[in-house]
């Protein structure tokens, strides 16, 4: 889960430093955001498929919605909407990594 939380903050990284339009606008930025946010849809996989028990516990997180993400950025080449992956960085993303981190933090788990 701490790699889950390194790759969020990947992103909000990669976001943090540009507007959206640079995303729609450079290839170089687009493929940076789209590969961090697949990134985190295969961690979120990951946790789905080795605890799914935890994933039941904790729908709040939307670890299949995240995957989904990951599937479609894998495979959707050319059907991806820049300003989605924009906004699922913006915005999900910072709630997953803040969630996860509470999970870590209550468990007494170091979060890097």
């Amino acid at each position: 889960m701490r790699s889950l939380v390194k790759w969020c903050r990947e992103t909000e990284g990669l976001l943090a430093e540009a507007p959206d339009e640079i995303f729609a606008q450079s290839r170089l930025h687009e493929l940076a955001l789209s590969k961090a946010v697949e990134q985190v849809g295969e961690l979120c996989g990951r946790l789905l498929l080795k605890y799914p028990s935890f994933a039941e516990q904790n729908e709040a997180l939307e670890l299949q919605a995240a995957y989904g993400m990951r599937n479609r950025l894998g495979h959707g080449y050319d059907d991806i909407i820049v300003q989605i992956v924009v906004n699922t960085g913006r915005h999900d993303i910072p709630a997953l990594r803040a969630a996860v981190e509470r999970i870590l933090t209550d468990a007494g788990e170091p979060l890097s």
